[in-house]
């Protein structure tokens, strides 16, 4: 389908027809970059590492930083150079993100002055890297990145000869437990996500995006961001997550579809300032990484905002499953009825649901959802034994239980690794806390099996009430007894002040299980 002309202009292509329009406008610097600026920038870069640093080709460049416009000359200068971007989470703890520094040997770091002591710990840890700050010349750097935006006497880059199954990126999953993995993604994979979310969501050169999800993450880059870009669009470009600024840009720039996560629009709602921001400017809002209660969902339906349940993952998408919210006749009556759905497969997606010898199971039935399609990824990097037991002939077993309705809706149960078996019976902790988010006060939910010297194991249910709220243990009990069967309420309820997540809003089921495995309340 590709050939290395056609990779290589992939950002000019835009700029031809969109060259002068405003495509990031920079919140924190008040900066505004159009499509010109943006093909200009990549030129620099990609001669700066190649004529400068001396890369090639499948090489690695790293961000340990903060969003910024330079992650974007990075993007588009692997059409123009075939160097492979990977962005890291400088919030691990060091141990972490030092060992996927070294398994992916970036050969420049890129890093925002906030991580300076993460820099010179990797310094002094032997790390050779050349390390070029994003805001200042840093102590012991030999170039800053204005110096290398302010680069005069360049040229383009020779053709890299690219193909559509090379490497583009190293996108680090988000997962709830364990180290993250680099999942190599390709100029394939990144291409069809972005046909996906442009032909799912109905996306437009008039729509803009608010980018508050972190770019060392899937959902920061391939849900809206760069779909919008590709199309023509604009996206306001902030650092991190702020409630009061978020607000405050809704007001200013009008944004048309956005995405986030359940903490960010609960620290939304929560604000003085949401009451008088107009929502109106939005055609819909996708909440994503893990399922938003129904309370929390009705603050929004009742402001007039379309705000569905999305699912993806990092390694088939994420652009994998949706409300159909672009379309006008996806109304908010009909996002209330399946509120705890994730919607229907999304375009190029293949899905099945499988029963453990990997048999088909009849629509309505649970089994493990498999995704197949031109959107997967290729593997992790330099981890053969973990994409052998993820990938089987061309499938992507997620992990995830789940079933279609009779309309090809698809409910997600939850973590196959996190059911647990209660009397012989297979109990699956997102059923059960779909019911529970149905109760007035509740605003956040999770279960988790424990043990049990009867049954085996049974569920313990953590619960954080909204503010004032007079939730009572009898009444979980009791919503849960009327909905399902007695062996799926569970003996434990807890009242927590929080549930632990991780910088993307992912239960953090290890820390979960560590603090809630006791049976006892």
């Amino acid at each position: 389908m590709y050939d290395s002309e056609t990779l290589r202009n992939m950002g000019k292509y835009r700029v031809r027809i969109s060259g002068k329009n405003e495509a990031i406008y920079d919140y924190e610097s008040g900066k505004r970059y159009t499509y010109n600026d943006l093909d200009k920038r990549s030129d620099k870069l990609a001669w700066f590492l190649v004529h400068t640093m001396g890369l090639k080709k499948g090489d690695r460049i790293g961000f340990c930083a903060t969003n910024a416009v330079a992650f974007f000359d990075a993007f588009y200068a692997t059409y123009k150079t075939g160097i492979i971007v990977t962005t890291y989470n400088c919030l691990l703890r060091e141990k972490e993100l030092f060992s996927l520094i070294e398994n992916e040997a970036p050969k420049v770091i890129f890093y925002s002055a906030e991580f300076v002591f993460t820099i010179m710990t990797l310094r002094e840890c032997g790390f050779k890297q050349e390390f070029i700050c994003l805001d200042m010349k840093g102590d012991g750097d030999n170039y800053s990145y204005d110096e290398i935006m302010n680069i005069e006497d360049y040229e383009e880059t020779p053709d890299a000869n690219l193909e559509e199954e090379d490497i583009q990126m190293l996108i680090h999953t988000g997962g709830t437990t364990g180290v993250p993995k680099a999942a190599m993604m390709s100029y394939r994979a990144i291409f069809f996500n972005t046909l996906s979310d442009i032909g799912g969501y109905q996306l437009n050169d008039s729509d803009t995006a608010i980018l508050t999800l972190p770019l060392f993450h899937t959902a920061g880059w391939n849900v809206f961001t760069l779909p919008i870009l590709f199309m023509g669009g604009r996206i306001i470009l902030m650092r991190g997550f702020n409630p009061e600024k978020t607000l405050r840009a809704i007001r200013e720039e009008k944004p048309t579809v956005g995405i986030s996560v359940e903490t960010m629009y609960k620290a939304m709602a929560m604000h003085p300032d949401f009451m008088k921001t107009d929502f109106s400017c939005y055609r819909f809002l996708v909440t994503g990484a893990a399922p938003t209660g129904r309370e929390l969902l009705e603050v929004y339906w009742a402001r007039g905002v379309k705000m569905v349940n999305a699912y993806g993952m990092t390694e088939v998408g994420p652009n994998n499953m949706s409300h159909p919210a672009g379309n006008v006749s996806c109304t908010i009556d009909i996002v209330r009825e399946k509120w705890n759905s994730c919607g229907v497969p999304a375009p190029y997606n293949q899905v099945r649901f499988v029963d453990e010898e990997g048999h088909d199971v009849a629509q309505g039935e649970h089994g493990e959802l498999l995704f197949r399609s031109k959107m997967i990824f290729s593997g992790y990097w330099n981890n053969k034994e973990a994409s052998d037991a993820i990938l089987d002939n061309g499938w992507v077993h997620t992990g995830d239980m789940g079933y279609l309705d009779e309309d090809g809706y698809c409910y997600i149960s939850g973590r196959k690794k996190n059911m647990y078996i209660s009397g012989g019976e297979n109990i699956f902790p997102q059923e059960i806390e779909d019911v529970i988010t149905s109760i007035k006060g509740v605003m956040d939910v999770c279960i988790v099996g424990v043990p049990d010297p009867k049954w085996g194991e049974v569920g313990r249910v953590l619960i954080v009430k909204a503010k004032d709220a007079k939730v009572t243990r009898d009444e979980i009990v009791k919503t849960v007894r009327n909905e399902l069967s007695s062996i799926k309420v569970p003996k434990y309820v807890t009242f927590v002040d929080n549930i632990p997540k991780n910088a993307i809003g992912k239960r953090d089921l290890k820390q979960i299980k560590k603090l809630f495995s006791a049976p006892q309340d």
